[in-house]
């Protein structure tokens, strides 16, 4: 009796992580670090930001790039960097982000710029997303390609 739940129990467990890995493997990868350059309260708090945005610019990017590429889309952290922010309207905050996704180790796929406003609650909408550049697709990721980039 003790050995069938033994083997329950170790059945139980591999199938939770098998799912963990399966789960985290479905969409483009959001490398959970911080940069390790970052030492001003400037740059700490701009990671913060980032932080806490990046899971709407992971889905945004993701909605883009999907019509043009099926490959895996590495979104790191620190290669997405807060290029403005202010006051637009009473009551709102205006946060640009420039991203620069990225395909096997380090290989840009292009530079988008999205903007955020947020309001006191912390609500946040999209206001205007921007692909501004593509780069070359190396010749090994190019079997990813469904279509050239506008």
């Amino acid at each position: 009796m003790q050995k069938r739940l033994k083997v329950l129990v170790y059945g139980i467990l591999v199938t939770f992580l098998l799912f963990g890995i399966y789960d985290r493997n479905k969409n483009p990868t959001v490398v959970e670090t911080f940069s390790v350059d970052s030492y001003t309260e400037e740059e700490v708090m701009d990671e913060l930001v980032t932080a806490f945005f990046i899971e709407e610019i992971t889905k945004e990017i993701t909605n883009f790039y999907q019509e043009y590429y099926s490959g895996e889309i590495m979104i790191y952290n620190y290669e997405t960097v807060i290029t403005n922010i202010a006051k637009k309207e009473p009551g709102k905050i205006s946060v640009t982000f420039g991203i620069t996704p990225q395909i096997g180790a380090h290989n840009p796929l292009g530079y988008d710029e999205l903007i955020y406003s947020v309001d006191s609650m912390g609500n946040k909408k999209l206001v205007d997303y921007k692909h501004l550049k593509n780069y070359e697709v190396p010749e090994r990721f190019r079997k990813y390609l469904i279509k050239p980039f506008k």
